[in-house]
């Protein structure tokens, strides 16, 4: 089974609208969007990124075969930093070092965006999510008691 990762293009967008709204409607503890809410939308965010070929922002895919199975969305932050948003592997597919693969995907495409940092913000009841992050070379750089989400940054 080889798993390979690429930025997504115009003819993905379907394949990307249906992973993302997989993602909400199954996990929505761990997004800030709702399920409703995104599904009524004619078009999402990166769908529509990705079919007006804006280099703003990129979509990473993760695919086995030609099945898409997980989602790293990189758009611009303050101060030249990268922000990794939207980021999921579908259940069936965790565990086979995917999110990594997407995380040094999106390290090596900072140069697009002229950036050297990237950074996140996770639930803090993400405790998967959150030993991806710091296994992948994540600092926390922001986290208090009594917060729900903490801010990790990734420095190359």
């Amino acid at each position: 089974m080889e798993i390979y990762c690429r930025v997504l293009k115009a003819e993905d967008s379907r394949a990307y609208r249906e992973l993302r709204l997989e993602s909400l409607k199954l996990h929505p503890e761990c997004f800030g969007s709702g399920y409703t809410e995104q599904s009524k939308l004619p078009k999402l965010y990166f769908e529509d990124c990705l079919e007006q070929g804006s280099t703003k922002s990129a979509m990473l895919g993760a695919f086995i075969g030609n099945e898409l199975v997980g989602l790293c969305g990189l758009t611009p932050s303050t101060s030249k930093k990268i922000e990794i948003i939207q980021m999921y592997v579908v259940k069936k597919n965790r565990g086979l070092g995917i999110a990594f693969k997407l995380l040094d995907l999106a390290k090596c495409y900072l140069k697009h965006f002229n950036s050297n940092s990237l950074i996140l913000t996770v639930y803090q009841t993400n405790l998967s999510a959150i030993k991806v992050y710091q296994d992948a070379g994540f600092d926390v750089i922001s986290s208090q008691n009594g917060e729900i989400q903490m801010a990790f940054v990734m420095r190359t």
